[in-house]
């Protein structure tokens, strides 16, 4: 294998790696450099051969600036890489042109036809997707975090394999995850060094650092510059300013400039290769760049009332360098303003404007020129760099290598002392031979042994002449089960692959499978990586296939738009358990909708229970309402659970209380007891003459139950003596000794009743009690229904079903009452 670097050796600019290997010439990037000297080597290219296929990791320009040359001399071979990198390839080789012709002094390098033949040769891939260029060569792209699309590249050959990192970030971004290190064991790794020689540092630090630096000169009314490269930190800054401005609670003016616009367009247009984050927002319709304080500028005249206006504002702008675009307009407004910031966010070459403003701070105020557009300038505005690189640090690099283990690390794309100090660390922690290219120079390495590939996908291709659809999609699934793939995760480019035999694919009918991948059951969108897609196992599929319940918020709506008109007026919600409670004014109405209540249930796949409590206060108004119409007031309202009945108190007698009692019922399943005064004692009571001294009657009483199991809580004598009342713990228990109170009574001459209040305290004590005969333990203090004769209660554990019969047998015994668990 040979690797020869035709540009970017040594040096950051003009990226442009030619591999020999398996008798074809594998060509990596082809860029510029942002000096006189602008190409790489490509006349020795041509000596070695030329290429016979291109693949592109990024679209910056000095990974991409002269494609169409390459284009244009290897009119028969394609370029690989994926769809945001070749929209982006698009947007900025076309802005090159009209750079180029705007430059009189200047021969343009290429022409539009050139950029056209090479976008109609590019083909794109997304990532995690191994694909054959030519025979003999496998190659995937693997995220490498650096801007949108930005891809490691890692070649697989007979005479070895090879990870070409192209520009990477360790560390994660607002706009793209950080590099995602495959599971791969390449021979030979081309690293760049860009910041070989330094550590960053915390990039939260250091957005807040910026926004705090940008508020300080809005506050006074300045006005801040930020040149920054359009793709890649113009978005990041974007997204700083607007999560910040949230967070403090702070508005102000933000303008963007220059090719950014297009840019975001680009961004936008292609969501799975965003952060989760933003994917998520993108596809909910969401605008993640703009808002009404954040606005694109779209012509000249725009920038000079920018400029001329007295408010303050942010402006975003390319090029980062401030060799060209619209920032160097910004630039020379805004350098000689003492109430002006222009903030450095990126890599600046050695030979930049931008580079010269940092250098200038270190400077004496009266030495502080610059030169821009031809014309000198005095620098009084305040210069400050910011440390949002998007390419990985020294230890980052390292701590990469050192996973990889590959034998060869080729160090390029840096500068030669950020290279030399990183080579050296390297050769003391990483066992890996080093190798520092220089442009123009032929390196072979030998690989004895190449390193066997943990090969994802060995399923063998199907020949399916119809289209994967959804009403194929299951025996794809089916089939990458037979294939033990399950647990796996396969691209929308891996499913045509298998399904149809297809290698070189459209751009449409990927996107047309990665939306019915989206939809399937049988696959599952990977969260964090948005463009791969998790082969389910058949228990998952058979449970993702079971009817989901409604939604919450709609089965809410949906419950009053059914039950409204019967008296629904809250409605509660137990999501863990898929049930949903109503209550209704009058519970007991629910029994007249039992089949409105399953037609609900069907729909909304929600268990529904009742509420058994009556609305007290609705059914007060409600009666004093009925009363009304009648021409009585109310006097007195109480509702006694126990018999299910509503006492009430009217200021006096009316010749319909019959009928209204009669229509009560009907409406509500609840008595109403009219309490009308009687001059009359019509209930027939024994004579005082023929009673028992009430102090002995109740010791009779307690001697009676001396022996019972169920307890006498409570003696009372009545309305002045007319009566003796009895309480047990509920009114339903004294039912088991009617015949022994009816004996008291004979014997005592006393007319005995039952209290139907119930003991709540005590039923809760008789159910502990129950309980701790079994050693179960409550989760949380019961509900009591006395209407309905029903104690609800959780407990904790899997309990015995034979057991818990036994509890509420006995609960049922000792209180009267029925008890759910």
């Amino acid at each position: 294998m040979e690797i020869v670097f035709l540009g970017g050796a040594k040096e950051v600019g003009a990226s442009c790696v030619l591999i020999k290997a398996g008798g074809k010439n594998i060509l990596l990037d082809s860029g510029i450099r942002m000096k006189e000297d602008k190409l790489p080597n490509l006349q020795l290219l041509r000596e070695l051969g030329g290429a016979d296929v291109c693949l592109i990791s990024h679209a910056h320009l000095d990974h991409i600036g002269s494609l169409p040359l390459i284009a244009r001399e290897y009119p028969h071979i394609f370029f690989y890489t994926n769809q945001p990198t070749k929209d982006l390839i698009k947007v900025l080789l076309y802005d090159s042109l009209k750079i180029m012709d705007a430059k009189e002094d200047e021969i343009p390098i290429y022409a539009e036809k050139n950029v056209e033949d090479l976008l109609d040769r590019t083909i794109t891939y997304g990532f995690n997707y191994t694909f054959e260029p030519l025979e003999g060569i496998k190659v995937t792209f693997f995220p490498a975090g650096h801007i949108l699309g930005a891809s490691m590249i890692f070649i697989q050959t007979q005479e070895g394999s090879v990870l070409y990192t192209g520009d990477f970030s360790t560390d994660k971004q607002l706009t793209v995850d950080k590099a995602s290190i495959p599971k791969i064991r390449p021979d030979v790794v081309i690293c760049e060094s860009t910041y070989g020689d330094r550590l960053h540092t915390n990039r939260n630090y250091e957005e807040e650092r910026l926004f705090n630096s940008i508020y300080e000169f809005i506050s006074k009314g300045g006005k801040v510059l930020i040149p920054a490269f359009a793709i890649g930190r113009a978005q990041e800054i974007i997204l700083i300013l607007r999560n910040y401005m949230k967070k403090k609670k702070v508005e102000f003016n933000v303008f963007i400039d220059g090719m950014v616009r297009e840019v975001i367009r680009v961004y936008k247009n292609n969501p799975t290769f965003l952060s989760s984050r933003y994917y998520k927002k993108v596809l909910k319709g969401e605008e993640i760049f703009l808002s009404d304080n954040i606005d694109i500028i779209t012509d000249k005249k725009q920038r000079e009332e920018i400029m001329s206006s007295s408010d303050p504002c942010v402006i975003i702008s390319s090029s980062g360098m401030l060799t060209g675009g619209p920032s160097v307009f910004y630039a020379e407004k805004l350098v000689e303003n003492q109430n002006a910031l222009i903030a450095i966010t990126g890599y600046q070459d050695e030979e930049s404007p931008g580079r010269k403003l940092l250098e200038l701070t270190e400077l004496p105020e009266s030495e502080r020129k610059i030169e821009l557009n031809g014309k000198e300038y005095e620098v009084k505005c305040k210069v400050e760099k910011y440390g949002l690189s998007a390419h990985a640090d020294r230890d980052s690099i390292l701590g990469f290598l050192a996973m990889l283990k590959p034998k060869t690390v080729v160090f390029a794309h840096g500068s030669e002392e950020a290279i030399s100090q990183l080579s050296d660390m390297a050769i003391k922690e990483i066992e890996s031979a080093v190798l520092i290219p220089q442009n123009g120079e032929m390196n072979t390495i030998s690989i004895e042994k190449p390193r066997r590939q943990l090969s994802f996908f060995n399923v063998k291709k199907l020949s399916n002449i119809e289209p994967l659809n959804e009403e194929n999609i299951k025996s794809l699934w089916e089939y990458l089960l037979e294939s033990k793939q399950e647990a796996n995760h396969i691209t929308a480019e891996h499913a045509i692959l298998i399904w149809n035999g297809k290698q070189f694919l459209e751009r449409d009918e990927v996107n047309r499978v990665f939306e019915l991948l989206k939809s399937s059951p049988y696959f599952e969108q990977n969260p964090r990586k948005p463009y791969l897609f998790r082969i389910l196992s058949r228990t998952e599929v058979e449970n993702k296939l079971k009817p989901k319940p409604m939604e919450q918020n709609k089965m809410r709506e949906l419950a009053f738009e059914m039950f409204k008109d019967f008296g629904l007026y809250k409605v509660g919600m137990d999501n863990e358990n898929v049930v949903v409670t109503f209550y209704f004014n009058f519970p007991h109405i629910a029994n007249r909708l039992e089949d409105k209540i399953k037609e609900f249930e069907e729909k909304t796949l929600w268990k529904v229970e009742v509420n058994p409590n009556i609305n007290l206060t609705y059914a007060q108004k409600y009666l004093q309402k009925l009363l009304e119409d009648e021409g009585v007031k109310l006097l007195k309202f109480s509702y006694n659970p126990v018999i299910n009945a509503i006492v009430v108190k009217p200021n006096k007698e009316f010749d319909s209380m019959k009928e209204l009692c009669s229509k009560f019922l009907d409406e509500t399943g609840i008595e109403l007891i009219f309490d009308i005064e009687n001059k009359e004692d019509c209930t027939a009571r024994l004579q005082n003459k023929d009673r028992m001294e009430q102090n002995k009657a109740l010791l009779l009483i307690d001697l009676y139950f001396e022996n019972e199991k169920d307890k006498v809580y409570k003696k009372s004598i009545k309305e002045g003596g007319k009566y003796i009342e009895l309480s047990f713990v509920t009114p339903f228990v004294a039912e088991k000794y009617k015949d022994k109170l009816n004996e008291l009574s004979q014997k005592t001459g006393w007319e005995i009743r039952i209290s139907q209040t119930i003991n709540q305290v005590e039923m809760v004590n008789i159910l502990k009690d129950i309980l701790a005969k079994y050693n179960i333990d409550l989760i949380k203090n019961p509900s009591i229904y006395p209407s309905i004769r029903e104690v609800r209660i959780k407990l904790a554990g899997e309990i015995d079903s034979n057991i818990v019969n036994e509890i509420a047998n006995e609960f049922y015994d000792r209180t009267g009452f029925y008890l759910k668990i």
